[in-house]
């Protein structure tokens, strides 16, 4: 039993454990004393060799404030590891630090981050409503597919009438800066936009109105922030419009669709486009459902965490982001943030919110999991491991971990929960009837059926013997 004097106070903000550890007096003048003797052997004592004064007076001399401090330090690691001992394990989590150390009588104070709390609240009361998939925005994904496959293969036809915005203009322009010639061309063609104009906004607006064979001068005053090499500056335009051309769609044959998708007529396109977009509509309504149940689930839900577990939890995303970063070429996530002018502590306060999110409902599920007394089989983990798509070798290969790494088996076991825990509040929320806690169903391996010996049917067995003699006698004859 250790000697320290120890109270603890549990602090409810934060959900951590404040660990008040004060040090008798007489070990403490021990560690003075040791401390006192080794520095003695490097200090010049008046009337004594070297490392033979007594530690009181290389006290005195060395100064006790200065050795008291040097003796909390290097204690400090020690006394730690013998009042975390006297804490249950399964209450505490890592992450543990010293907050504060008073001298005089040695005293420590440790902070000691404690197991999350968490009451996921009467989850089996959540109802959510699952929208249906409008037949309305599947035509519109429908008709905005197509016209994406005619924008694809439109052709510029011409027209005898006024340039509009969006239309293929052919014309020839002169533009003048301070009496230089800035721009001179025959067949210059561009494309008035009154969102992105190509000079500027003027420019388009003036050739937009006028007609083939139209011939016009004007000038345009180039604003001092307009970014071009003529900021600032007024440039005058003589132009002619040579000719004018809009867009025109193709009609959607099967012939277009042959040529342009894997589809071989415009029916089969349609059907497929619908499918893909009912699909889709479909998946966006299930994310919105699950995202609604997870809310839902954390509004009803009681949830307490140390500081350090979140942290711990932003480090693990920080690794994980990193992997994909490294993926697109990336030598570290710190290349990355030097390139966007952040600073590694900015990066991680922009990855909280996520991991904070994903913390708590991994913990929700956890709680979950543990309340209906979920279990998980040999074969679960197994047939888990199987579903992952994964290549046959490597498959078998985690199915061998399994066998023989708890931690492996631990950490399998665990996502399963995870998964049955969401999969019965998906049950629960939908209203569909589920077992109640301790009742659920655990998968076991299917049991293999004895192969059972087929009697021969009568004169099977004589035909079977008369067989037998002719593969003999063929036998013997080659011989």
């Amino acid at each position: 039993m250790s000697e320290l004097n120890i109270t603890q106070q549990i602090l409810e903000d934060s959900n951590e454990l404040l660990l008040k550890v004060e040090v008798p007096q007489d070990r403490v003048d021990a560690e003075l004393r040791k401390l006192a003797k080794k520095l003695g052997r490097k200090v010049r004592i008046p009337g004594f060799r070297p490392g033979k004064a007594p530690a009181n007076i290389i006290i005195a001399r060395l100064g006790r404030d200065y050795l008291i401090q040097e003796v909390a330090e290097d204690m400090a690691e020690d006394v730690f590891k013998e009042a975390i001992e006297t804490i249950d394990e399964d209450k505490i989590v890592p992450g543990a630090y010293l907050r504060h150390i008073e001298h005089d009588p040695l005293t420590y104070e440790f902070v000691v981050p404690l197991k999350p709390e968490v009451d996921p609240g009467d989850y089996r009361a959540i109802r959510v409503p699952i929208e249906p998939v409008d037949e309305a925005d599947v035509l519109k994904l429908v008709d905005e597919e197509l016209h994406h496959l005619l924008e694809r293969n439109k052709v510029w036809q011409p027209v005898e009438r006024p340039v509009q915005y969006g239309d293929l203009v052919t014309m020839s322009i002169k533009m003048t800066v301070d009496g230089e010639t800035e721009i001179e061309q025959d067949e210059w063609e561009f494309i008035p936009d009154d969102d992105d104009p190509t000079l500027s906004p003027e420019f388009d607006a003036a050739i937009v109105g006028m007609k083939p064979g139209e011939k016009k001068t004007f000038t345009i005053d180039f604003p001092e922030d307009d970014g071009s090499p003529w900021a600032g500056k007024t440039a005058e335009f003589e132009v002619e419009v040579k000719g004018v051309k809009a867009e025109e769609l193709p009609e959607l044959t099967d012939e277009l669709v042959a040529e342009n998708t894997e589809f071989e007529t415009v029916d089969a396109f349609k059907d497929a486009v619908e499918k893909g977009a009912r699909e889709h509509l479909q998946s966006e309504a299930e994310r919105k459902f699950e995202s609604e149940l997870l809310e839902k689930l954390k509004e009803g839900a009681t949830i307490r965490y140390a500081p350090a577990t979140l942290a711990r939890e932003i480090e693990e995303l920080e690794k994980e982001r990193e992997d994909i970063y490294k993926a697109y070429g990336f030598e570290s996530t710190q290349q990355l943030l030097d390139l966007q002018g952040k600073t590694i502590e900015e990066y991680r306060k922009e990855l909280e919110p996520d991991a904070r999110s994903r913390l708590e409902e991994r913990l929700l599920l956890d709680a979950i999991a543990e309340r209906e007394q979920f279990e998980v089989s040999d074969y679960e983990m197994e047939q888990y491991l199987r579903d992952a798509g994964l290549e046959p070798e490597q498959t078998d290969s985690l199915i061998e971990e399994l066998k023989k790494n708890e931690g492996y088996r631990a950490f399998i076991r665990q996502l399963i929960l995870r998964k049955k825990a969401f999969e019965l509040l998906e049950a629960i929320a939908k209203g569909e009837d589920v077992p109640e806690p301790g009742q659920h169903p655990v998968m076991e391996a299917p049991a293999v059926e004895e192969v059972k010996e087929v009697e021969p049917e009568e004169g099977e067995e004589v035909e079977e013997a008369e067989e037998a003699e002719e593969t003999e006698e063929a036998s013997e004859e080659e011989e």
